[in-house]
């Protein structure tokens, strides 16, 4: 029987587990951790980071990485942290890496031999500190003989955020990690990074432009999957079910609330709570049995200044609700008319793919990774105000969210696109189909990457000739004789001159 393909993903931030919640990258990475091991043949180990959480007891597939501080992050904020990479120094950075290598190659070393083989892929999440990491444990098991693993990384955003802060010269931000970054030599090709993931189409020239040297061909646009399990309609309702998720002090503004808005996000500048808490002050005037659920959390003086604001407006049935686990969202998402999310330049947006899962049209603004996915049939992006961190701005932009509200509710988005949100989202955002990509994706990265390794051996240069094409073949295609290989070659159209160039080999072999 066949070992299975054997997996490690490191990820950079926390799983939402032992009441511990966590961003989208953690929901994420916990979720491909999942789906892998549900498929025949593929086994996956996983280790994250978390100050609150312990290894789990029945679950020999993944490990905490723990550590005594916040979570640290890259820039703004995550739902359980506000601790920054910046705010380390190097001695303690340094510390940090040493740790998460040490620890890391411990772990693969009991799981392989449990397993009996070797990893095959290591898949880091985060262009940053994981990814540098994982290049060192390949060298490092390289090193020890072990020369199967591979390495992949996935980028998320916020790590290209904090480069380009640096690039811009922001004073929260000075030019330190992007430097060690370039300098290390994960992304200066394909030596030590295999392939690399982005979650929207526009980060392959943001990802680029930090890391100029890296191939293009080998990164590309990974679609979003969610769990449909979990996030599905649930047929909650807001007078049946939304009381059990608010503060005593909110139960006095739900008596005649029978429809619900729901936003979640963490409280960051860029989330633009602001422009929400605008939009409510307006449609609570229109609508009398309009509710707002914000979902969410951040910093003590994120949490005091919106929910003073709040305040300040006279909002009559607008909750804060706090962070929510997945389930719960589902259900404020199921029972909800509408979902908005205003942010500015969203990365990727899988808060609105989970909201239609639910069967619920989405709000948000026509910048970032949602004006890749959101299109009529299940909500509407508003455009822009470029003065948005103004107060002006910020009402210019809630004014245009409470219009889109309002035509929600008139016209009965919920009723008219709700099937249509599930069906877009199982035909196009599930997490298994993006695992089956991300596997295609390692398995051609892999192969590109030993015919590389042949080819250099072989002429050590940028051509081959016909004769040691011929010898690579049946080094790279055992079992086929020289004659098969000849035809082969002959009828592909490869061979058009005695020399043929590397780019041409591989695409041809692709086919084979």
């Amino acid at each position: 029987m066949a070992k299975p393909l054997l997996i490690f993903q490191i990820g950079t931030n926390n799983w939402q587990r032992q009441g511990e919640f966590a961003p989208g990258s953690g929901i994420l990475h916990a979720s491909f951790h999942q789906t892998m091991n549900s498929m025949d043949g593929v086994k996956c180990f996983s280790i994250y980071p978390s100050k609150v959480q312990t290894d789990p007891e029945d679950d020999d597939t993944f490990r905490v990485f723990k550590i005594n501080h916040d979570i640290p992050i890259c820039e703004s904020v995550s739902p359980n942290s506000s601790y920054r990479w910046h705010s380390m120094d190097d001695k303690e950075y340094q510390a940090y890496l040493n740790r998460l290598e040490s620890e890391i190659c411990a772990f693969m070393d009991q799981v392989e031999a449990r397993e009996g083989k070797e990893f095959d892929y290591l898949i880091s999440h985060h262009a940053f500190t994981n990814a540098m990491t994982a290049a060192q444990i390949v060298e490092r098991r390289h090193r020890e003989g072990k020369t199967k693993l591979k390495h992949f990384n996935f980028v998320h955003g916020t790590a290209l955020k904090m480069y380009i802060k640096e690039k811009e010269g922001d004073p929260e931000y000075p030019m330190r990690f992007l430097t060690k970054c370039q300098g290390s030599g994960v992304f200066s090709g394909v030596a030590s990074t295999q392939g690399v993931w982005v979650n929207s189409e526009d980060y392959i020239g943001k990802f680029l432009d930090c890391f100029p040297q890296y191939p293009k061909q080998n990164c590309v646009f990974s679609r979003i999957g969610v769990n449909q399990k979990i996030f599905c309609p649930r047929g909650t309702e807001v007078a049946r079910d939304l009381a059990k998720h608010l503060r005593e002090e909110d139960r006095g503004k739900v008596a005649n609330m029978k429809r619900l808005v729901t936003f979640v996000g963490k409280f960051a500048d860029w989330k633009r709570l602001d422009a929400v808490l605008y939009a409510a002050k307006e449609y609570e005037a229109t609508f009398p049995d309009l509710g707002t659920a914000i979902v969410g959390t951040g910093p003590p003086e994120a949490i005091a200044m919106y929910e003073g604001l709040s305040k300040s407006l006279g909002l009559q049935r607008t909750v804060f609700l706090g962070p929510k686990s997945q389930d719960v969202l589902a259900e404020l998402f199921s029972m909800s008319e509408v979902g908005m999310f205003p942010s500015y330049k969203e990365p990727f947006g899988m808060v609105f793919i989970e909201c239609m899962a639910c069967g619920t049209p989405t709000i948000g603004a026509n910048s970032g990774g949602p004006t890749e996915f959101v299109k009529p049939g299940q909500g509407v992006l508003v455009e822009e105000e470029a003065d948005w961190r103004t107060e002006p701005g910020m009402k210019r932009l809630g004014s245009k969210v409470a219009a889109q509200v309002t035509k929600a509710l008139q016209m009965n988005w919920k009723r008219s696109m709700g099937a249509s949100c599930v069906d877009f989202v199982t035909t196009n955002f599930s997490t298994l189909a993006q695992v089956r990509g991300m596997l295609s994706n390692m398995e051609e990265w892999s192969c590109s990457s030993e015919v590389a390794t042949c080819f250099r051996n072989f002429t050590g240069g940028s051509q081959i000739s016909k004769q040691q094409l011929l010898q690579l073949l049946n080094k790279l295609l055992p079992g086929r004789s020289t004659t098969v290989c000849e035809q082969m070659l002959e009828s592909s159209g490869a061979l058009h001159c005695e020399a043929v160039d590397y780019q041409k080999f591989l695409a041809f072999l692709m086919q084979a």
